[in-house]
């Protein structure tokens, strides 16, 4: 059960963000929901970070220099083990939280005692309050029970800066962070095997997209990773045959995307051919090709 007026510990890993660590800081401090200890987690920042931030003298805000580590779930996992919170955040340092995010999670743990975590719906924006795209079509209300097939059926989003879960949790995060210590994915499709969840609906979480930004940077890793996820939760029968490849069907046809907008256009056909190899019947990779070779054969 949890106890009256829970502490927060909301972790925050950060590189070279000084542009716009500050933000993301203040959307904390911002929180209408005030038991909370934000530890900052340094990895290595060549900029003036830490200058910025020592200006800050809430005490409820620690700043920890790690030194250069280069992986995100390492990152957490430091501050994790400096935390004390009975509830754990995570909050990416270039992005934003509604004012109530906090108040509105910790209030599910009270209303669902047997939930496990926690997650938010949002929106993506370069502008700030100006949405681009919305997480999630629904944008109000809740779903409750088990999600782990929800992220395979775009039902739910592998966002963790809206994750909140409880102290009961941390075996599990331990033990994904030690078996697989470079995935964020991985620990939240763990918690999502191990725990019932919530997600609230409403955009409670704003994600900062830039050109700096890991998603764009990284974006092919990404989907790479994502088709390694969705066989091996296929191959170990967590996830059925026919759910395993819809999502490869989907993962392929936005990574074709993707090539496609990075100017890549070989790999997009071979990608929209894979796509293609998983719904033989569906014209929609067939027409995606098309589309690639005329692009291919007019730049070439």
């Amino acid at each position: 059960m949890l106890i009256s007026n829970p502490k927060v510990s909301i972790i925050m890993p950060t590189w070279n963000r000084a542009a716009c660590i500050i933000e993301s800081v203040e959307s904390v401090l911002s929180q209408t929901y005030q038991n909370w200890e934000l530890i900052i987690v340094d990895d290595g920042s060549q900029d003036n970070t830490a200058e910025l931030i020592s200006q800050i003298t809430d005490p409820r805000i620690q700043f920890y220099e790690a030194g250069k580590i280069g992986i995100g779930i390492r990152l957490k996992n430091i501050g994790i083990e400096r935390s004390d919170g009975d509830l754990i955040a995570f909050l990416d340092s270039d992005d934003l939280w509604a004012p109530s995010k906090l108040e509105k999670q910790v209030a599910v743990f009270y209303e669902y005692p047997e939930a496990g975590f926690s997650l938010t719906g949002g929106y993506n924006f370069r502008e700030r309050e100006k949405p681009l795209e919305y997480f999630y079509k629904q944008r109000e209300g809740f779903k409750y029970g088990n999600i782990f097939i929800s992220f395979f059926t775009s039902e739910a989003s592998l966002l963790v800066p809206s994750l909140m879960f409880g102290k009961q949790c941390l075996p599990v995060i331990r033990q994904f962070t030690e078996t697989n210590p470079s995935s964020d994915v991985d620990f939240l499709l763990g918690l999502a095997l191990n725990f019932k969840a919530v997600i609230l609906y409403e955009p409670l979480l704003y994600r900062r997209l830039h050109d700096g930004g890991y998603s764009i940077m990284n974006w092919e890793k990404g989907y790479l990773e994502g088709i390694q996820v969705i066989n091996a939760y296929k191959n170990k029968k967590h996830l059925p045959s026919k759910i395993a490849k819809d999502a490869l069907f989907r993962l392929y046809i936005n990574y074709g995307e993707k090539c496609l907008l990075y100017k890549k256009r070989k790999m997009a056909i071979r990608i929209f051919l894979k796509a293609w190899a998983n719904k033989p019947f569906s014209i929609v990779p067939l027409k995606k090709t098309g589309k690639a070779v005329l692009r291919y054969l007019k730049n070439s």
